[in-house]
């Protein structure tokens, strides 16, 4: 099972789509900012697909992006991650994983930043590869939700991520307060904003969910797996 966890992080569905902005674009949809960069997202591919990572190991980076936190239950550990997309489509995303040892100064998770550091190998990294020394600036300040696990500020593969755990450990988020979003799957299921077969969540609530098909954003409580008494708003902002 760790085996086959430390590889999520970098399965996506094979389709690829690389149109779109070149550079970096900073955007922010319902307050939260985002950053769309083709570069990037060809950069994560090179390395996490076409073994290219020793082209880039060991020296100095420079990333923007969306700063968020994910707690890794199977390790027991939380980590840190600077992500974006690669166009406005947002289907496609890419993510960095930072090696942050003080943590008494961390921006928001949502927060746009920019982070340099050392790009380097390391097996206590969740796909091998983070981003040591990190000094992170905050260049936009955001504030996501109040509960204790937020994945609206996670990109869709955090989320896939965040969401494994969830369910492959409820002792330790059962009773946790938690965001999550995506598409309506069915009349008691949210699933992957983007890729079928990801994932799929219970959504436990008091009223029906919207449409088959509607993005949404849920806020509930954690039990075995599930989102139970939830409640779910439609969003504009994945």
């Amino acid at each position: 099972m760790k085996k086959l966890f430390a590889i999520l992080t970098t399965v996506l569905t094979a389709a690829v789509l690389l149109a779109g902005c070149a550079g970096n674009t900073a955007g922010s949809s319902e307050g939260m900012p985002t950053v769309l960069s083709t570069t990037e997202y060809s950069l994560y591919q090179n390395i996490f697909y076409n073994d290219m990572a020793a082209d880039y190991t060991d020296k100095q980076v420079t990333k923007e992006g969306t700063f968020t936190t994910l707690y890794d239950a199977f390790y027991d550990t939380t980590r840190y991650y600077v992500w974006g997309y690669n166009d406005e489509t947002k289907c496609c995303d890419w993510q960095w994983e930072l090696d942050i040892t003080d943590t008494s100064s961390l921006p928001a998770n949502g927060s746009l930043v920019s982070v340099t550091g050392t790009f380097t190998g390391d097996e206590n990294a969740l796909d091998k590869y983070w981003i040591i020394d990190p000094v992170i600036t905050v260049k936009t300040k955001y504030k996501g939700e109040d509960c204790d696990i937020d994945m609206s500020t996670m990109s869709g593969t955090l989320e896939r991520v965040e969401i494994l755990n969830i369910q492959y450990n409820p002792t330790y988020f059962d009773g946790k307060t938690v965001v999550a979003y995506g598409r309506v799957g069915g009349p008691t299921s949210i699933v992957h904003p983007y890729y079928d077969g990801a994932f799929e969540v219970e959504v436990i609530a008091e009223e029906a969910l919207p449409d088959f098909g509607t993005m949404v954003l849920v806020q509930g409580v954690a039990e075995n797996g599930s989102i139970i008494q939830a409640t779910a708003a439609t969003t504009d902002a994945y």
